[in-house]
């Protein structure tokens, strides 16, 4: 099928016309698999179609040893059949018009009487018999790859060309630059040429039409843009990469394109290093250097890598770009990838090894980016003296700086290949590929430090690669972690108390305390030693360097979680440590994530949901999946704190955030923080599988409590009380094993209670859930005690109960969770003690909450008990919440979303929800009407708003 080819033919049909009054020469000529052949067969079909005798030939390289080897292709199939006049008459006006004698029978030139009259006798004998065959019709020689002809028929044929006899048109093709056009026979043939007809590669439309008649059906565009990248518009490698496919059965859809474009059909690969191995070494190396350069290939550099000088990088160029193996600017012609591929592949492996390394050597001694210089040497099998290995480790530095730790770890990674099994070299780059890896891979950064520490000279080193790992993201079971730090942390002392102890011993003593104190938190003795050590601080403890943040933000979590300091003070400390750092997402390697676990138990949500945001933000465009996972599950919590039971959810529930890598590459806090968002969400279920998925230890008593909790609410769920007992009991001692008394972590003991209270031991509930209230007043967080308080009300008989009931609301107003609060109104609502007038409103408010905080549970539990109350659930009567009255005023009167945020000190977040509900309620489309509806809202409201 020959596509886009229209104009050259008519190009060639014009010269059969010219030829009727002279001869004429058209040159044709295209880069390597541009069509030449199937075009040289097109013009020879045109030439029979319009009357004229076709001579055919296909000169190759295998035949050129031949001597008329052209000329018997050209006049045997033209002779041998034909009928006795037209032969006979040929044969006898050629004799007589070369003076020569009559050929032999069965021959077509006549035997001469010696080497040279043979030659010479012979050009002019097919001179002769050309014009013969001319006197009554055109004659049409075409000659393809004339430049593999060999030298007696090149003759011949330069002779008829010179001749320009009427009614003679002879039609040469060649591969554009090849150096055989430089033999003196095959240049003085085509320095009589008329026209050149140039074979351009195909436009996209044609790789479409060649696509469509492979397949016979119509292809994707995402398949054709594949296949027009992967053969630069090159008809052969398009042909055999269609072909290909059908037969491996793939589709031109765009799920196949990626599979196309992964060709790379073996006779193309065989074709193309034939082609290279017949060109001259230099113009191959050239042709090589250029590839592997790619977009990089400046002269100098090439020159240099293809070890040619200025003349012969020249001379290269001429052949390989009209031969269309590099990329040509001028005629805008872009070699497709395929092409590129096979050219380094057809280069043996030591040679390629050699021109890669060299390659990165001269693009980094150049000034060119390390990353480009070091992509040259991923692919080597053995790197190439220091200079390799400082290339892969400056690129592993940019990759950092521009947020692809993953780029930086392959780098490093290749390095270490070559690199000796023990010294400071490889400590070094063990210690920087952690680095990269903390982002991404949690298990192998360990490996890496643990692995890089006892190669490390010096304590200081040491503990500097220790403190690398954030203490969130420490496995303290794996490879030793937690007995690494202790060593190093008393061999780090040791040095301090001498005289060459400085800032910086300091400050890495600090981190490393940090990381144990938190690895300790759920080892009673070391929770002793924390406690002891944050009364030393005092009351303003310092806080300036990273060291003594992170040692106050673990100190601050084992006091959150023994419940030995009240929330407000903890929380006013985490504040304090948050607005002393820049939202980044590097924090997560750090101990301040527990600030923000600090500031969601106390409820103190305001600042750090803004500070949070602002580190997703830059989490997401530069950092890895380990990131912007602990920044969502710190949002989580936070969003949990104010009873954002959906957005906790969306957090760290959704799809991509539960599809990442096996969850036991995450750190521990991260999983229980997934199985809570689960348990608060009513999926016990979900927080099951998760916490199976984790690779729990016996010594993590927190996850083995998530887990029977999990499975307690499974069992309750199934009716199996005495089972769901017994899992919240289970948890309840593994949180007192390791003194974790704090009901904001895990309100265990209203679990019991309540399973006490629904198997009919009311003594036993009661006093389980008097335990939690106590603790939750020792807290003093609004919504521990709010929710400790709902579960004592609920399993307190009589009048106390609701009383209870009763300050459990008055608890949680003063907090931020509207869920909670739902949850205190909508059992205040339903007690038979409360007065009816009381109930509804307790119901309504309790729905409105609902409403607001997306609990469409705890909304639809509360519509079915005011229709058996007989209440009007669509009440005409529109009521907004205060929290939703204010921010509707606020935006009313003009006021951005951001502004209101600052001015009532909630989340932007909070207040879109809270229009969104507000919109809802009134009724209308969005802002524009919000003046007039709460106009009309007040006039049908007595009391004003």
């Amino acid at each position: 099928m020959l596509l886009e080819r229209e104009h050259e033919l008519a190009v060639v049909a014009e010269a059969l016309q010219q030829a009727c009054h002279r001869g004429f020469l058209t040159v044709i000529q295209g880069p390597f698999g541009g069509g030449k052949s199937a075009f040289v067969r097109a013009v020879a079909d045109l030439g029979r179609a319009s009357g004229a005798l076709v001579l055919e030939a296909q000169a190759a390289p295998t035949e050129r040893q031949f001597d008329f080897g052209v000329v018997r292709q050209l006049l045997e199939p033209v002779l041998a059949p034909a009928d006795g006049g037209d032969h006979e008459r040929w044969l006898r006006e050629a004799a007589e018009q070369a003076r020569l004698p009559l050929p032999g029978r069965g021959r077509f030139v006549p035997e001469p009487p010696g080497p040279t009259a043979r030659v010479q006798q012979s050009a002019v004998w097919f001179d002769a018999l050309v014009d013969s065959m001319a006197r009554d019709r055109t004659v049409l020689i075409v000659v393809d790859d004339l430049h593999w002809s060999d030298s007696e028929s090149l003759r011949a044929l330069l002779r008829t060309a010179r001749a320009r006899r009427p009614r003679t048109l002879l039609v040469c093709s060649l591969t554009a630059g090849d150096v055989r056009t430089a033999r003196p026979c095959v240049r003085d043939v085509l320095a009589l040429g008329d026209r050149t007809v140039e074979l351009d590669g195909l436009s996209t439309a044609g790789t479409r039409q060649v696509i469509e008649a492979v397949f016979e059906e119509t292809p994707d565009a995402a398949f054709v843009r594949a296949c027009q990248d992967r053969c630069g518009g090159n008809p052969f490698l398009l042909h055999a990469v269609a072909d290909d496919a059908l037969f491996h059965g793939l589709r031109p859809t765009a799920r196949d394109a990626a599979a196309a474009a992964a060709l790379r059909p073996l006779h193309v690969r065989r074709r193309l290093l034939g082609y290279l191995h017949s060109l001259p070494d230099y113009v191959r190396r050239t042709a090589c250097a250029l590839t592997l350069l790619g977009a990089h290939a400046e002269p100098s550099l090439v020159a240099d890598l293809a070890q040619v000088d200025a003349h012969r990088y020249a001379d290269a160029l001429r052949v390989l770009r009209p031969a269309g193996l590099v990329d040509d600017p001028e005629r805008r012609v872009r070699v497709g990838s395929m092409l590129r591929d096979v050219l380094e592949e057809g280069l043996p492996l030591e040679e390629r090894a050699a021109m890669r390394g060299m390659a990165a050597e001269l693009l980094h001694r150049t000034g060119h980016p390390a990353e480009q210089a070091a992509e040259h040497l991923m692919s080597v099998v053995a790197l190439r003296g220091r200079d390799s290995v400082a290339i892969l480790r400056r690129a592993a530095d940019s990759a950092l700086r521009r947020g692809s730790p993953r780029d930086a770890a392959r780098y490093l990674g290749r390095a270490l290949l070559d690199t000796a099994p023990v010294g400071a070299s490889r400590a070094g780059l063990l210690i920087d590929l952690a680095n990269a890896e903390r982002s991404f891979a949690t298990a192998a950064s360990q490996r890496h430090v643990a692995e890089a520490v006892p190669l490390l000279g010096t304590v200081r080193e040491r503990a500097a690669a220790l403190v690398r790992l954030g203490p969130l993201l420490i496995d303290p079971c794996a490879f030793r972690v937690d007995e690494l730090l202790r060593r190093v942390s008393a061999d780090l002392a040791a040095v301090s108390s001498s005289d060459s102890a400085d800032v910086l011993d300091r400050e890495l003593a600090l981190r490393l305390e940090a990381r144990e104190h938190f690895l300790g938190a759920q080892d009673p003795a070391q929770q002793r030693s924390a406690l002891h050590r944050l009364r030393a601080l005092g009351p303003n403890p310092p806080a300036r360097s990273v060291g003594e943040r992170e040692l106050l933000g673990a100190l601050a979590h084992v006091a959150m979680v023994t419940n030995t300091v009240p929330g407000d003070e903890l929380a006013a400390l985490a504040a304090r440590l948050l607005t002393q750092e820049q939202p980044c997402p590097d924090h997560v390697h750090t101990a301040l994530p527990l600030a923000v676990n600090v500031l969601a138990a106390a409820g103190r949500t305001e600042g750090a949901a803004g500070w949070l945001r602002q580190a997703r933000r830059v989490a997401e465009r530069y950092g890895d999946h380990v990131e912007q996972a602990v920044i969502r599950a710190e949002q989580a919590l936070l969003a949990l704190a104010e009873g954002d039971l959906t957005a906790a959810r969306s957090d760290v529930l959704g799809e991509d955030a539960l599809s990442g890598p096996e969850m036991s590459g995450l750190p521990a806090l991260y999983a229980a923080v997934l199985a809570m968002v689960a348990l608060q969400t009513g999926e016990p279920g979900l927080a099951h599988t998760i916490l199976i998925r984790h690779r729990l230890s016996d010594r993590n008593h927190f996850l083995a409590a998530l887990l029977d909790m999990a499975c307690g609410a499974l069992a309750a769920r199934r009716g199996e009380l005495r089972t769901a007992l017994d899992h919240f009991s289970v948890a309840g001692r593994h949180m007192e094993r390791i003194g974790w008394r704090n009901p904001a972590v895990l309100p265990w003991s209203s679990a019991v209670a309540l399973m006490h209270h629904r198997l009919g031991d009311p003594e036993q509930a009661v006093a389980a859930a008097r335990a939690e209230v106590e603790r939750a007043r020792a807290w003093g967080a609004p919504t521990a005690l709010g929710r400790a308080l709902i579960v004592e009300g609920r399993v307190t008989p009589g009048r106390a109960g609701a009383v209870l009931l009763e300050e459990a609301v008055d608890v949680l107003e003063k907090g931020p969770n509207g869920y909670e609060l739902g949850r205190a109104l909508h059992a205040l609502g339903t007690r038979a003690e409360t007065d009816h007038t009381r109930r509804e409103k307790a119901l309504r408010r309790a729905r409105d909450l609902a409403v607001e905080c997306n609990a469409s549970e705890l909304e639809t539990k509360i519509l079915r008990i005011l229709r058996e109350q007989g209440a009007d659930s669509t009440r005409k009567a529109v009521s907004l919440t205060p929290s939703e009255d204010k921010v509707a005023r606020l935006a009313a009167a003009g006021m951005s979303n951001q502004e209101i945020s600052t001015k009532l000190s909630i989340s932007s977040r909070m207040v879109e929800k809270h229009l969104t509900n507000c919109y809802r309620k009134l009724g209308i489309d969005g802002r524009p009407y919000l003046r007039e509806a709460l106009a009309d809202l007040d006039s049908r409201t007595p009391s004003g708003h």
